[in-house]
């Protein structure tokens, strides 16, 4: 038992003892899922959140990468918890329930969580990902469930792990979970859906004691394995890790053409008349900010008329943008460079644009001034996916 283990254990020992002429009502997750953040602050000897080497007084096995990372997750892209390993490291960090929870309780919530692994060369391990696990009792024995992505399918329908892209895996009824010990009537390292443990471990004092999100020890002592791990949703609670700051989005621009000051009810352009502007869109990551793979723009253009994607040409680093009809009479385009483009703290992600505006003849309304709010794209669940982090800017013509 490692030592991360041992303490959570402890804690469902301890807190066994005093819930055991509880009814399991009284001891209940919320109806409702709430965020609650984990920062790099949250995470260390003493704190909400400990690591493989955090409790004192055990010989650990040696741990690995244990940090709360700058690398976005793929919900609110504000970071993720960092679990990488080498060769004999174990990667871990839990954390303990005020008081044990009974599985029955755990079972009937929402219990999911999102996963990165990268891509590695030789000798990294394939196939594996990090594991959800739940360290209980079952009839008054300790043991750990481990939900494994290795043994399940993610939202999409994909089985077993995917590197390079995030996953997000849900527990259903027909989901495995191992158990480390033999409790009950199931022998140690063999796979049964939460259902069977919740009417197995079903004396007091039995239950959940925590939650631990790990990287186990790989088979082969050269084999390494490189992952992200977020929004771990159990008991009612989203696990949100996250760095603190987020990037921030500025749109600068200029007028760069005339208008022709079609401005009364009534005017009618010849269809010759056009608006051009020129500028920048910026999104820039703070010293403490996000680390964003495979970032784009969304822009959205409005003019308070009815705007189509045929009155207008936008370009991106001199290339056309491809446009679209959105909602709310405006227009849509994705910027989306190639090569792929990262923004790592303290960067920034600037991309030159110019929109030339061209009248039809029968547009009637007012064309005072042309709204453009970009918003920063990244890999999530898949490419370009929308963050959040937007900006905008109006220009009067």
């Amino acid at each position: 038992m490692n030592r991360l283990t041992a303490s959570v254990s402890a804690a469902v020992v301890a807190a066994g003892a005093s819930l055991a002429l509880l009814a399991p009502a009284a001891v209940g997750a919320a109806a409702v899922n709430t965020v609650q953040k984990v920062l790099p602050t949250d995470l260390g000897p003493g704190k909400p959140w400990i690591r493989l080497q955090d409790p004192p007084n055990n010989v650990p096995t040696p741990p690995g990468v244990q940090e709360v990372s700058p690398f976005a997750d793929p919900v609110r892209f504000n970071g993720s918890l960092h679990l990488a390993v080498g060769g004999g490291q174990q990667a871990q960090a839990g954390h303990a329930f005020p008081q044990v929870v009974p599985l029955s309780t755990i079972a009937a919530a929402r219990l999911s969580y999102d996963t990165y692994v990268k891509s590695t060369v030789p000798p990294g391990a394939t196939g594996v990902g990090p594991n959800l696990q739940l360290p209980i009792l079952c009839q008054g024995v300790f043991t750990t469930l481990s939900f494994r992505p290795e043994n399940n399918t993610d939202s999409q329908g994909r089985p077993g792990v995917v590197p390079d892209t995030w996953q997000h895996f849900t527990s259903t009824a027909s989901s495995p979970w191992r158990t480390s010990q033999a409790v009950a009537a199931f022998p140690a390292q063999s796979d049964h859906p939460l259902s069977d443990y919740v009417a197995a471990c079903n004396a007091p004092g039995d239950g959940a004691g925590g939650v631990i999100a790990n990287v186990g020890r790989l088979g082969d002592m050269s084999a390494t394995l490189d992952t992200y791990v977020d929004n771990l949703t159990v008991n009612g609670t989203v696990y949100d890790f996250a760095i603190g700051a987020l990037a921030t989005g500025r749109v600068a621009l200029r007028n760069t053409g005339p208008g022709d000051n079609c401005n009364r009810p009534g005017c009618r352009s010849a269809g010759g008349d056009h608006d051009s502007a020129a500028g920048t869109v910026t999104f820039t990551s703070p010293s403490d900010g996000p680390e964003y793979h495979g970032v784009g723009t969304r822009l959205v253009i409005a003019d308070g008329r009815s705007l189509s994607h045929r009155d207008l040409t936008v370009k991106a680093n001199g290339r056309n943008v491809p446009l679209v009809a959105g909602p709310n009479r405006t227009v849509i385009g994705i910027i989306a460079p190639n090569p792929s483009v990262n923004l790592f703290p303290n960067g920034t992600y600037t991309t030159p644009i110019t929109i030339t505006h061209r009248d039809r003849p029968g547009r009637v309304g007012p064309k005072d001034s042309l709204t453009v709010t970009a918003e920063l794209l990244a890999q999530g669940y898949g490419p370009l996916q929308r963050t959040g982090v937007k900006a905008h800017a109006t220009l009067r013509r």
